[in-house]
């Protein structure tokens, strides 16, 4: 059963912790715990998974935090309609063998925390998820480590930086001939990356208003991404596109793709925010880019639209 309050006075300034991976009844128990201990208060939503410790994360229990953790979003965009709310999104998940399971609906739109501490198992070989008390002594601790940590990464992604790799989209950005920044994400993700890695490999080009006379100053020059095919990826400061919202009878992938553009690592997005993506000097000539509604694109317009949910929008030119 998903808990989670239902206050709405308290919905446009609190942060959003999403708790995953704990069984019942103690799922609730630790929320409450976890609302109640955390400094401002966040709003909780858990869902509880199941007694077999290996898989966590079944497509139930993962739709149906998906459902409520959109739901709240949406709800809290439509009443501001100024900047996505809640504040951040947090995943505080219990490691699992199925945990991809988890971030296949979660993606790169909030901010991981680990709870590696509850899938190890004490003495009686009992996975420590299920114990209540050593639960709330470890959630509490690692969520406040975690917002210690999770500081800086709000601070990046909280300014438009043109030099910031984390805004960039995670399919249609190629680091490499093998390897796209949703790779750099996952890595961060699993911890195989540090949050402060630099990203060495993420290449930018220095280019002249003559080469980009949109986004570059008269007689100015400015550093911008470029991927492996040399493509370059400005930041549209006009921020148009489509407006996020979600009908009453949306689908489950259309509730994905909101999030996934209204956020990133936990902290919000500007909506509308793309990359006006171009090569210098012609058109994009027959590239193929993944898009998130309509797949595999070939594109010949002048530039390409991409949304951070990796919507690929061509230029009318």
């Amino acid at each position: 059963m998903i808990r989670h309050r239902r206050d709405a006075r308290r919905e446009t300034s609190t942060p959003l912790i999403v708790l995953a991976g704990l069984p019942h009844p103690i799922h609730a128990a630790v929320a409450r715990t976890l609302e109640e201990n955390l400094v401002p208060s966040p709003r909780v939503i858990s869902q509880a998974s199941g007694t077999d410790n290996r898989y966590l994360y079944k497509k139930q229990t993962v739709t149906v935090l998906m459902e409520a953790v959109s739901g709240y979003a949406a709800r809290q965009i439509k009443a501001q309609a100024t900047i996505p709310t809640p504040k951040h999104i947090l995943l505080a998940y219990v490691p699992a063998t199925d945990e991809e399971q988890l971030f296949t609906e979660f993606d790169f739109f909030v901010f991981p925390i680990r709870l590696t501490r509850l899938a190890e198992y004490d003495e009686n070989g009992r996975q420590y998820r299920h114990d209540r008390g050593t639960t709330e002594s470890y959630v509490v601790p690692s969520l406040q480590t975690a917002l210690v940590n999770f500081v800086e990464i709000k601070r990046r992604l909280s300014s438009l930086n043109p030099k910031e790799p984390l805004f960039l989209p995670p399919l249609n950005f190629e680091v490499s001939k093998i390897k796209r920044m949703a790779d750099i994400y996952r890595e961060l993700r699993k911890e195989a990356r540090p949050w402060g890695d630099p990203l060495p490999s993420i290449r930018m080009t220095t280019v002249t208003h003559d080469q980009l006379k949109k986004h570059v100053p008269v007689g100015a020059k400015k550093d911008i991404f470029s991927d492996s095919r040399s493509l370059l990826f400005p930041h549209d400061r006009s921020n148009h596109g489509p407006a996020r919202e979600l009908s009453p009878n949306c689908s489950h992938e259309e509730r994905k793709q909101f999030m996934r553009s209204s956020f990133r690592f936990g902290v919000p997005l500007i909506n509308g925010f793309h990359h006006d993506v171009q090569f210098i000097g012609h058109g994009l000539g027959g590239e193929r880019f993944e898009c998130s509604q309509k797949g595999s694109l070939q594109l010949s317009s002048s530039y390409a639209n991409i949304y951070p949910n990796d919507f690929v929008r061509p230029s009318t030119k």
